[in-house]
């Protein structure tokens, strides 16, 4: 998400709180003020938070995902936790009441009369602004509220959902300008527990709670956006005053019918809780789409050419394929990256399935998600000689898109992310020109070698496509 703001960033200072220390350490190589810590030791309401504009929470996935055990599926946890969530602005102060005084044990009833035996309390003659209506002062700190929300569901991640409004709420209460929210999720959040994502909406956007302008809540693919690979998330944007740039209002019943068509086919009906979508950022604005790149274009790759992610596998007699998949072809934009994806062969196709010999290297590996090639992936070795291969692959398969991060960032802050994101791409994957009549350069450059041949850019190299500012001549 740092990766992509960076592309339309206005300038503000940023802080990341990162628990992993391999992805903190990546995080400060690659320039950013990185809080290594689990976010749910540390206490929002610090005075250091006061002058806080913006919020992005990336809540754990795993319990939610389909390569996870599920356990954020199920229906009679995510109601708990829902119960728990929508008492969030009663717990940091922002349930409004009619009739503060004799909540708290004044002298005058909702009317303003004074309560019978009440005649000779000091007050019974005055009514101040605190009488009336106001907001309930908060009754619960933030570690009381996630141990509360842990208690209800068997995996804490699922817990860390919570964080999406203790922060902002606890933010706003010691005064921070906090003017947006932004969260990206597992695309399952809202495909198989819409409870959740309705009470997180229900609590920013409500007269009862925090009363926001904006909540949004949709699922967005990052190859959409120009990325190499698939990776859909659900993605949610609030602002506290106004619209968010690219704001859209859609058919929420026709956009509700698609999102949970399986839930309607199943039952009949749509889901008991879900948030509305009838609102949604839609940043191309009628632009043309960004270019689809796909892996052989991403990665310089022959197009026939194809990907083997699970090694060998026997042909199931039936249908021609590899048993248990584990293959695609490079003349597509691939699927969501994994950690598996470190050891992956490529191989033309007129070779046996997992008999191909060129190996897809880390820095590759980014490029498909929407990383430059020499993005700073950093790991701590635990023991000597270690060089962390898995775990670096693992930092590569967990993030959110830059390209996708950007357009979502620029719906709240910055500029806008249009013509960034185009540079970027290009740039990313070398998007060659429209062909060109080959010239006696182009002969003489073709014979030399790779390092050589690509640090002279020609017209009709593919980083030509790209601004000519953001071109290094060597």
């Amino acid at each position: 998400m740092s990766a992509g703001r960076g592309l339309v960033d206005d300038g503000s200072d940023w802080v990341l709180i990162e628990r992993n220390r391999d992805a903190a350490a990546t995080a400060r190589a690659a320039g950013h003020w990185v809080v290594e810590a689990d976010i749910r030791t540390l206490d929002p309401r610090h005075p250091a938070l006061r002058c806080t504009h913006r919020f992005h929470g990336s809540p754990p996935c795993q319990t939610l995902s389909d390569a996870g055990k599920r356990s954020g599926w199920n229906g009679e946890e995510m109601a708990e936790l829902q119960r728990v969530m929508w008492q969030a602005s009663e717990a940091f102060g922002f349930l409004e009441v009619d009739d503060l005084c004799s909540l708290y044990g004044g002298p005058h009833g909702y009317y303003g009369d004074v309560i019978e035996g009440m005649e000779d309390h000091t007050d019974a003659d005055g009514w101040g602004d605190e009488c009336g209506g106001g907001h309930l002062p908060p009754c619960m700190t933030p570690a009381a509220f996630r141990e509360w929300a842990a208690s209800v569901v068997s995996d804490e991640r699922t817990a860390l959902m919570a964080e999406m409004l203790i922060w902002p709420m606890c933010l706003v209460q010691i005064g921070a300008p906090l003017v947006s929210v932004t969260m990206e999720q597992s695309a399952n959040l809202l495909k198989q527990t819409p409870a959740l994502a309705e009470a997180i909406q229900s609590e920013i956007t409500s007269p009862e709670g925090f009363g926001w302008a904006w909540c949004s809540w949709q699922i967005e693919d990052a190859a959409d956006y120009g990325a190499a690979t698939h990776r859909e998330r659900a993605w949610m944007v609030a602002t506290r005053y106004e619209q968010p740039r690219y704001a859209d209002h859609v058919d929420g019943q026709a956009a509700a019918g698609e999102m949970w068509a399986h839930v309607l086919k199943k039952t009949g009906s749509l889901p008991d809780w879900m948030p509305e979508l009838d609102r949604r950022i839609e940043p191309y604005q009628g632009r043309p789409a960004l270019p689809v790149v796909t892996v052989a274009d991403a990665l310089d790759l022959p197009a026939d050419w194809w990907a083997d992610t699970r090694g060998k596998r026997k042909i199931n007699p039936k249908t021609g394929k590899p048993n248990g998949g584990g293959s695609f072809t490079l003349n597509r934009v691939g699927p969501c990256v994994t950690a598996p994806w470190y050891g992956i062969k490529f191989r033309p196709a007129d070779v046996p399935q997992g008999e191909g010999t060129v190996k897809i290297s880390l820095p590759d590996l980014g490029v498909l998600v929407g990383f430059r090639r020499d993005y700073p992936w950093t790991y701590i070795p635990t023991r000597a000689g270690a060089e962390g291969i898995r775990n670096i692959a693992q930092m590569i398969a967990d993030p959110v898109s830059p390209l996708m991060g950007a357009a979502v960032s620029a719906a709240v802050q910055g500029e806008d992310w249009y013509k960034p994101v185009t540079d970027y791409q290009a740039t990313l994957y070398r998007l060659r020109m429209p062909a060109q009549p080959p010239t006696a350069l182009h002969a003489a450059l073709q014979s030399l070698p790779v390092p050589v041949k690509e640090s002279v850019l020609a017209p009709w190299h593919p980083l030509a496509a790209a601004p000519l500012e953001l071109v290094t001549w060597h």
